[in-house]
């Protein structure tokens, strides 16, 4: 069966009470899209952060190669990160089944290929820029130049593919569900936001500190990951109701 007619088999959910929630996603997308690029493509932001984190003297990042950030918050992580996703998809074939008032069909959809949507729409999005990692960059002991978004790499240098930061993508996929539970609740989909909101964090900046990736890396994963998840939602035609509401 086709995706769409995995989708066109559902019960749809009327649109016209989400419809408010959904046009105040896609202006706050477009604005944050704005303020980013305003913000990191006009300012030297980035490598000023990364400069407080680069040893001048030793010519390196310190905390590259530290051990409890390399082995539990890079490899470590993405290992915990596959066992969550797989027991959450036994929730989501739970919602599918219609056995979960709290999870619609169409939101165990969403939330089902949204967690794998996010982490590939962000490694998709790195072979389409050509942004260097930091501790690529000539000015932190590498060999490469600083490049602004659209920016190609210089003739003969291979492109680079460090942006967006894929790591802070294994914790801000879980936004995901901020929008499949809307269903279950204001309280619901408010913590699946905060607990994504800081897995994705904790990850990106862990990389950070090592010279992996810039601020603007993670924020735009950031923003990926709720633009992925907004139109997803869209896609899937989700229920997107607060469930407070439909009991009140």
């Amino acid at each position: 069966m086709s995706p769409r007619e995995l989708t066109t088999s559902l019960p749809t959910p009327a649109l016209d009470s989400s419809r408010r929630w959904l046009l105040a996603q896609g202006a706050l997308l477009i604005l944050s899209a704005w303020l980013l690029y305003w913000v990191f493509e006009g300012s030297d932001l980035d490598r000023q952060l990364a400069r407080a984190l680069f040893d001048q003297e030793l010519g390196l990042f310190p905390l590259r190669r530290n051990w409890f950030i390399e082995a539990v918050m890079h490899k470590a992580a993405k290992q915990v990160t596959y066992v969550l996703v797989a027991a959450s998809l036994y929730l989501c074939w739970q919602g599918w089944k219609g056995r979960l008032t709290w999870l619609p069909p169409r939101n165990a959809l969403l939330a089902t290929i949204g967690m794998v949507a996010i982490p590939l729409a962000t490694s998709t999005a790195k072979l389409l820029t050509a942004r260097y990692c930091p501790w690529d960059l000539s000015e932190f002991g590498g060999y490469a130049p600083h490049l602004g978004l659209f920016e190609t790499a210089p003739a003969g240098l291979k492109a680079g593919q460090c942006f967006p930061a894929g790591h802070a993508s294994t914790g801000f996929l879980w936004i995901v569900w901020a929008v499949a539970l809307r269903p279950a609740g204001r309280r619901a989909a408010r913590l699946a936001l905060l607990l994504g909101l800081i897995a994705g964090s904790v990850l990106g900046t862990a990389r950070m500190l090592q010279g992996a990736h810039f601020l603007s890396h993670t924020l735009w994963t950031l923003w990926l990951a709720w633009g992925v998840s907004v139109s997803l939602a869209v896609a899937l035609r989700a229920d997107l109701y607060l469930g407070d509401r439909r009991r009140d």
